[in-house]
């Protein structure tokens, strides 16, 4: 739990994290304002992972693409630098697929207060990891920055981060 003013207007809101209990780290977020004793939502994780979709589809040549639907934005990760067992599961000798693989994005695994430009008001950063095959195949992180803007949190900055090489 988090208290600190989001939305600008002095009062401090609630910012609630409670974990799902599965071994993929998910958990899920609220925010509340409480403006005139009244209880209000600002923030679901439901609806912001049902927003925030991605496409993950490994390509020839040792390279992952993700694509962010809601901005449209392409990303591409260089896996090349993998176990060469790893590769070899996955392309040939000449660095072609051998069959189609896609990956995936879970839903938020950490939604952070930050007060990026230090006005008193908090930014959200939010992380989602991206998968390869399967859930402990992990490729990086979609990081996506939210402010608040015309009764809502708006997506203002997206990052990709990777994780280094896997040995």
């Amino acid at each position: 739990m988090f208290l600190g003013d989001f939305t600008g207007n002095g009062v401090d809101e609630i910012l609630i994290g409670i974990t799902t209990g599965g071994s993929g780290g998910i958990i899920n977020y609220y925010i509340v304002s409480f403006v005139g004793n009244q209880a209000k939502f600002l923030f679901d994780s439901d609806v912001y992972n049902n927003h925030f979709q991605y496409d993950v589809t490994y390509q020839d040549n040792y390279k992952v693409e993700v694509v962010s639907r809601p901005n449209n934005e392409r990303y591409i990760i260089d896996i090349s630098t993998r176990d060469a067992s790893y590769l070899n599961e996955i392309y040939d000798r000449n660095g072609k697929l051998k069959s189609p693989i896609t990956g995936f994005v879970d839903p938020l695994s950490g939604l952070y207060p930050v007060d990026f430009d230090s006005n008193g008001v908090y930014e959200l950063l939010a992380y989602q990891k991206i998968s390869g095959r399967y859930h402990a195949d992990g490729l990086g992180y979609i990081m996506n920055t939210l402010g608040w803007k015309n009764n809502g949190f708006l997506l203002q900055e997206q990052y990709l981060g990777i994780f280094g090489a896997q040995m």
